[in-house]
């Protein structure tokens, strides 16, 4: 069984699962292939799309998290928002690699060839800035750079307007963090949100769990970051994030990947 596992919606759309959980998103033009998010960096994520196509590859990342960027380095150039830069270089130093590689150890996934050292001293990655709104030429396909800050400040969608797609990466990914330090606020994700929905698409792909949502889900995050009470909402915490206010507001059941719900800091409402 092989690091990674993909999921094929047609012959140009895939999702490649890294095996710590993140997906890599793979659209496929006439002239040339977008890659969405580069996964953790352990596995090797270009012989994997190798095995898909061979166009000439654009690589663009959501945003600056670890288990979305972290791969970066195994692809000659990739793009980020520059709002996100030095979130990118924070999770691209040695102590977050050294952190990857201890979870895949936990998790018994690391790659038998895995070279620790490699992957512990490479470069993060040759990085270039991606503008709002800015377009991306495949050739046939053409997709749009769309600001969906929230998660971070400067996560970035995709929308293909052609397929009426979005790809989100963790902006609408059920539940959403926005309880980070890097974080917004929620009316400024609230805003974001508003914003999006006014665009014509009708599914979206999320950066965690291979599927197509469609565009009702989206409004899902919209109506629960709107309400959210704070006497209906329920305290939590994660591992390495537990010295952070956290709390959960979901108005399905709480975790449940078929619903969706929002993660946030109390004093960061507004």
């Amino acid at each position: 069984m092989g690091y990674f596992g993909v999921t094929k919606y047609n012959d140009n759309l895939y999702q490649i699962k890294d095996a710590l959980g993140s997906l890599i998103t793979l659209v496929i033009g006439k002239k040339k292939a977008l890659v969405f998010d580069t996964g953790y960096g352990i596995g090797d994520l270009v012989s994997e799309i190798r095995k898909i196509t061979d166009k000439e590859l654009i690589v663009v990342l959501s945003h600056g998290h670890m288990d979305h960027a972290c791969g970066a380095y195994q692809f000659d150039k990739a793009y980020i928002n520059d709002k996100d830069r030095d979130l990118f270089l924070l999770h691209n130093g040695k102590e977050r690699r050294k952190a990857n590689i201890l979870t895949a150890e936990k998790m018994n996934v690391l790659p038998t060839n895995f070279d620790r050292e490699d992957y512990l001293n490479k470069n993060s990655a040759n990085l270039e800035n991606i503008n709002y709104y800015e377009k991306i030429d495949l050739g046939d396909l053409e997709l749009e750079v769309i600001p969906m800050q929230g998660h971070t400040k400067g996560s970035i969608g995709l929308f293909i307007k052609d397929w009426k797609l979005m790809l989100v990466a963790d902006a609408t990914c059920p539940f959403v963090w926005l309880f980070l330090e890097e974080s917004t606020t929620v009316k400024v994700y609230i805003d974001m949100l508003l914003e999006v929905l006014k665009l014509d698409f009708d599914n979206f792909l999320v950066g965690h769990g291979a599927r197509m949502f469609p565009k009702s889900k989206m409004v899902d995050f919209y109506n629960i970051a709107s309400s959210i009470d704070l006497e209906k909402s329920v305290k939590v915490s994660f591992n390495n994030f537990d010295n952070l206010e956290s709390y959960c507001y979901t108005l399905g059941k709480m975790y449940d990947q078929n619903d969706c719900g929002i993660v946030f800091d109390p004093k960061r409402l507004k």
